[in-house]
């Protein structure tokens, strides 16, 4: 519990501090949150192909040591983490509100406590090969659905500039340039992204109200509820990740 709100707290730290770091030290930041998903993806992927192999291939076959997965394994969780560690990186840099990062930290405490009792009465019903990793996708499912909504409820509650009057590419443009970076590359990626906020906005202010446009409404909150998803799968992946590295993954009591 104390590494995962210690995590939460270093993320706080790289919201604050992100806009002011150089290039060389983003790209460190960037590279510690590729490890952390990383180590997740390949723990839970190792773990989901030993209990596979328990299953279908002999206790005494050589074919258990040769597809318990390795460099190929290895390289698909460090390409995906790379990818869920720029989703993480960008949403960190943009959170806004301080009641969502004291959401962030709340999470963590409950995803331990939830993670400890399901280990505890799952013991009994599922195979212990298994039990880690079913414990914490299920405490890691009922956390993230809370998180995600909570999250999703603060977003709706902010307040947006008025682009009901204005051409799509001057909105884009506005959302765009108020983001500042020391670094290039930071504010190349957060300028990307307050541009494809400018272009929702725009969406939603200038079509959502016409009558029989249902359809486009449902799709501006499936962009929101995803963007959202993706943020918190990242952010949870990240701790277990970081449960990984400590030591503590495959055990439901510490």
């Amino acid at each position: 519990m104390f590494c995962l709100v210690a995590a939460t707290a270093v993320a706080w730290l790289f919201h604050l501090y992100v806009r002011l770091l150089p290039t060389a030290l983003v790209v460190a930041c960037w590279a510690l949150l590729t490890g952390a998903i990383a180590a997740g993806l390949f723990q839970r992927a190792r773990i989901r192909r030993r209990a596979l192999l328990s299953v279908y291939v002999a206790a005494g076959s050589p074919w258990r040591m040769r597809l318990r997965g390795g460099i190929l394994m290895g390289l698909g969780a460090l390409v995906l983490g790379g990818l869920l560690a720029t989703v993480l990186a960008l949403g960190l840099a943009r959170l806004e509100p301080t009641a969502a990062w004291l959401v962030l930290a709340a999470a963590m405490p409950v995803l331990v406590g939830l993670r400890r009792i399901l280990h505890r009465r799952l013991a009994s019903h599922v195979a212990a090969a298994y039990l880690p990793l079913l414990s914490w996708r299920a405490a890691a499912l009922a956390t993230g659905l809370v998180l995600l909504g909570v999250l999703v409820a603060l977003a709706a509650r902010q307040v947006y500039p008025d682009f009901s009057g204005v051409s799509l590419e001057r909105a884009a443009w506005h959302m765009a340039d108020q983001q500042h970076a020391r670094s290039a590359l930071a504010q190349a990626l957060l300028q990307g992204m307050a541009a494809f906020d400018g272009l929702r906005l725009w969406l939603a202010q200038q079509l959502m109200p016409t009558p029989g446009t249902s359809v486009l409404q449902m799709l501006g909150w499936l962009l929101v509820f995803a963007e959202g998803l993706l943020f918190v799968w990242s952010y949870l992946l990240m701790a277990y990740g970081v449960l990984t590295m400590v030591g503590t993954h495959d055990c439901g009591e510490r």
